[in-house]
């Protein structure tokens, strides 16, 4: 018998809202974990830090009061082991001149105008660099939050997260030291590879690491691929997920090749819309799930009935027409 979640998984349909690895915004947390539990999503993506946890639980428990039959979806913290772009944040120097070029061009908005003058919440940044190209003042730094330890991913868990995703780099060591650590299993373990390459070597390196290191474990494990990582809400184009369906593939021959598909699901992410998984299926590319993140954000933004905008969303994501994979 699995839960919703590993049935997701094994139906090839599993959804993820990515509310933000980097987000601060705990309002925010709330209300688009309140609508990803009226959609239905399987899980949420958010930042781990003890507030977020407890801003999710607020919003999933809100919206299974006002709907009983609604199942809760996990919440998922998103941990750094190397300067991953999700865990990249905008900080703004000295040079600014107030030229509020940035204003419009944020997809979070994190930049205002107040009466001619740049007002900046990093709160809301979540490190896509869509600004970085409008400012002709240099006034743009960026940040990377360090690794995550073991102790406060535990503290999080006794909060109520019960899934995380490790973003790995070039850390091996980092990522070993927090994955073996960890205190207490999860209900799903995620691992984000991609963010920070298109090399076909460093994506088998990264899967074998992975494999090395989970041991195994019976329990359903992801491997999330990231394409173009926080291009979601940013126009580079109408095929920015053919870059994570590639590398998913990549992963999928890898892991049938090593025997470890069993219990490893692949998962889309970067760039990904409501058609993404079934672009995939066409083209023979056997994913279980896509993560939608700016995407599925900056779409919420411009509706006024917003729970029935994120439900008509993930209705398309899951009854586009999809060639089935063998």
């Amino acid at each position: 018998m699995h839960n919703k979640f590993h049935q997701s998984l094994i139906n090839k349909e599993f959804h993820k809202f990515i509310i933000g690895a980097a987000l601060k915004d705990f309002e925010t947390i709330q209300e688009y974990s309140y609508l990803a539990t009226h959609a239905g999503f399987d899980a949420v993506d958010i930042s781990a830090f003890p507030l977020s946890v407890i801003a999710a639980k607020k919003g999933i428990n809100q919206a299974q009061i006002e709907n009983p039959d609604l199942t809760e979806p996990l919440i998922m913290v998103s941990v750094n082991v190397d300067q991953d772009p999700h865990f990249r944040r905008v900080e703004v120097n000295n040079n600014c001149t107030n030229c509020l070029a940035c204003v419009p061009v944020c997809p979070s908005n994190a930049f205002s105008d107040l009466e001619g003058k740049l007002e900046y919440n990093i709160d809301l940044c979540y490190g896509c660099l869509n600004c970085l190209p409008y400012c002709k003042d240099d006034a743009f730094e960026f940040s990377y939050w360090s690794s995550f330890d073991t102790q406060s991913i535990c503290e999080l868990q006794k909060l109520g997260a019960n899934a995380i995703e490790i973003h790995l780099g070039d850390n091996d060591e980092a990522f070993k030291n927090l994955y073996q650590n960890l205190a207490k299993d999860f209900l799903l373990e995620s691992f984000c590879i991609g963010s920070k390459t298109n090399s076909t070597n460093e994506l088998l390196r990264l899967s074998q690491l992975i494999i090395d290191q989970s041991g195994n474990k019976e329990k359903p494990l992801v491997i999330q691929v990231d394409g173009l990582p926080l291009s979601g809400a940013i126009d580079k184009g109408f095929e920015k997920d053919q870059m994570s369906i590639k590398k998913a593939q990549i992963v999928i021959d890898y892991l049938e090749k090593q025997n470890s598909n069993n219990n490893f699901f692949v998962q889309i992410a970067g760039g990904t819309d409501e058609r993404s998984l079934a672009k995939a299926f066409e083209s023979r590319v056997n994913v279980s799930g896509v993560a939608l993140g700016s995407y599925a954000r900056s779409y919420l933004q411009s509706k006024e009935n917003k729970i029935e905008a994120i439900k008509e969303l993930i209705s398309r994501s899951k009854t586009y027409p999809k060639k089935s994979v063998k």
